[in-house]
């Protein structure tokens, strides 16, 4: 009799904990969408006051217009958007749909971050986290580059260590390989990684020799360098290539249609770092399938 008392104990616990992973499964993704819109929140912080190189921890968040403080209940994200009507509640100045736009698409981005990394349950944490800090460094240096022409060092290199330090982390994972004498596995990929980086650095800097050899000024700046050496600590020398073609071919497209619409010279300058934003994005869900689906045109 006690042992069927304790069997149907554990049997009750076992049904209250897989209801308790259901219900978590159901709730996790809003609870990451909440917190993605709160990091959004953040990032626009960053966004507006990096690139004029004023502090992001204080003043508090005021209105650009009228410099008034925001009060807490007016600074929701997302959602005191819509209650002030889009305008500020002291002078009543628009507010720009950016701040919504960067709250929501960051937080879709820890949702979709979160599914993508089921598909590799080994190592799901380490690789929501790469992919969501990952998403919320490039949203904001798409949205600085397109406003400021700026891609700040406090992204790109602050990324490129978080990049390298995940990177190793996720190398402690890994089995020692035995038979090596030199170098184990993680030793390999971690030095892997730091020649992405260099490699990446290096493709960009010779393009920007080349170009201006050519043409007699500067095509590129530096921050491009450095954002593209920040996508390979975080995603290695392929996917980052992959995010540079891509990139490559969404400015020449943009740049086609600014010259048909007469809106810009050939010779105008584009915001190429918002272009390798994008790319890194596609690149950081969809690069491997992306890869393997064009390798697959090469039969072994």
């Amino acid at each position: 009799m006690p042992d069927r008392i304790l069997r149907l104990m554990i049997a009750a616990y076992q049904n209250n904990l897989n209801a308790g992973m259901a219900a978590l499964g159901i709730y996790l993704p809003v609870f990451l969408f909440l917190l993605g819109i709160a990091f959004g929140s953040f990032l626009n912080v960053c966004i507006a006051r990096l690139p004029l190189g004023e502090s992001i921890i204080k003043p508090r968040s005021r209105c650009p217009a009228c410099r008034t403080p925001i009060r807490a209940w007016d600074n929701i994200p997302l959602l005191s958007w819509f209650v002030l009507r889009r305008r500020c509640r002291a002078c009543q100045s628009p507010i720009s749909i950016q701040y919504p736009l960067v709250e929501f698409a960051t937080g879709v981005w820890f949702v979709v971050a979160y599914f993508a990394s089921l598909a590799q349950p080994e190592l799901a944490p380490l690789y929501f986290i790469r992919t969501a800090v990952l998403g919320f460094l490039l949203l904001g240096l798409l949205v600085m580059d397109w406003q400021s022409g700026l891609l700040l060092d406090a992204f790109t290199f602050t990324g490129m260590g978080i990049g390298l330090l995940l990177c190793i982390i996720g190398t402690m994972q890994l089995p020692l390989d035995q038979s090596a004498v030199i170098l184990t596995t993680p030793e390999k990929i971690v030095g892997l990684r730091l020649l992405a980086i260099l490699c990446a650095a290096l493709l960009l800097l010779a393009v920007r020799w080349i170009y201006k050899l050519a043409r007699g000024r500067e095509g590129m700046g530096l921050g491009d360098v450095k954002m593209l050496a920040m996508m390979a600590a975080f995603l290695g020398f392929p996917l980052t290539m992959l995010a540079f073609f891509l990139a490559i071919m969404a400015a020449a497209l943009y740049a086609v249609v600014l010259v048909i619409t007469r809106r810009a010279r050939p010779a105008s300058a584009l915001p190429f770092g918002s272009f390798l934003a994008l790319g890194g994005l596609y690149a950081a869900l969809l690069g491997p399938w992306t890869i393997a689906w064009y390798l697959g045109f090469f039969p072994k």
